[in-house]
């Protein structure tokens, strides 16, 4: 595999692409007949632009990190095989299996990613980075973007722990990588539609709400992103009461509006200058 691989980034870019725009579309969908709020246009627009530029430099960075693990031989030191320990004759059950282990595997993922998120809030650099994504006040399906460097942040603390599993079942990653990319647009969604009880499990867009709001007594609460299991466990779990959706960004940034603001978001010194980094932590984020 070379490092640049131009057939190779445009695959990644590409089903990615489609992975985003169908589930994207379909909660902006239910966004749409079913809303919480409303939001402009133009931020739908926003987050279609924003995307489209995160998976561009996104593939080049996936494609870069899986480049280096090659070269550094990181191999898996232990091998989990779904299709042996959950399987059926049944090709019904089989495929319910199937679903199951890729819940599994999200659940087990989603473990690294719920304490690189708090080290996105407690570390300055990596804050600013984040605080991108939280300073969008028109939150949707679509317009719910990361900067461009989260994938460098989730290869290292994310994907490097995870490469050392290795799951046999073909059809397991891909089902755990559907339900993420899913997760990742339900969870941002503006829709009333939500996973009622069983967010005590999963996590939908009323408790990922929360992590987002300005309101004081909701900081450094739902940290969890495909399941409220670790924020559980380790007591950051907040649940969202019958009718509470609170308004939603940062107190001492704005959401940016260019493309430029938005690649430059963590290092434009004069955003910086005006607040003191990892300030949106305070302010219930």
């Amino acid at each position: 595999m070379h490092i640049l691989d131009i057939n190779q980034m445009t695959q990644i870019f590409v089903y990615s692409l489609e992975m985003v725009v169908i589930f994207a579309t379909l909660c902006a969908a239910l966004e749409l007949t079913f809303p919480a709020y409303r939001y402009s246009f133009a931020s739908y627009a926003r987050g279609v632009r924003n995307y489209i530029i995160r998976l561009g430099c996104g593939a080049f960075m996936w494609h870069f990190y899986a480049v280096s693990v090659g070269w550094l031989g990181i191999k898996p030191l232990v091998t989990i095989n779904f299709g042996t320990l959950l399987h059926s004759d049944n090709a019904i059950i089989n495929n319910g299996l199937a679903v199951l282990s890729g819940v599994l595997v999200a659940i087990a993922g989603d473990f690294f990613y719920y304490w690189m998120h708090r080290a996105q809030h407690a570390v300055p650099f990596l804050w600013r980075m984040h605080a991108t994504h939280h300073s969008i006040r028109e939150l949707t399906a679509w317009n719910c973007h990361h900067h461009i460097s989260e994938p460098l942040v989730a290869a290292g603390l994310v994907s490097l722990p995870l490469t050392l599993f290795h799951f046999e079942s073909g059809v397991v990653p891909f089902v755990a990588m559907t339900l993420i990319t899913f997760q990742v647009h339900l969870s941002h969604s503006s829709t009333r539609i939500n996973l009622g009880p069983l967010r005590y499990i999963i996590g939908d867009n009323k408790f990922h709400r929360i992590h987002h709001s300005l309101e004081p007594h909701h900081q450094r609460r739902n940290y969890g992103f495909f399941t409220t299991i670790w924020d559980t466990i380790f007591a950051t779990a907040y649940w969202p009461k019958k009718n509470e959706w609170p308004e939603v960004g940062l107190r001492d940034q704005s959401e940016p509006l260019t493309v430029r603001d938005f690649v430059m978001f963590p290092f434009d010194r004069r955003r910086w200058r005006r607040a003191k980094v990892g300030s949106g932590e305070k302010a219930g984020n």
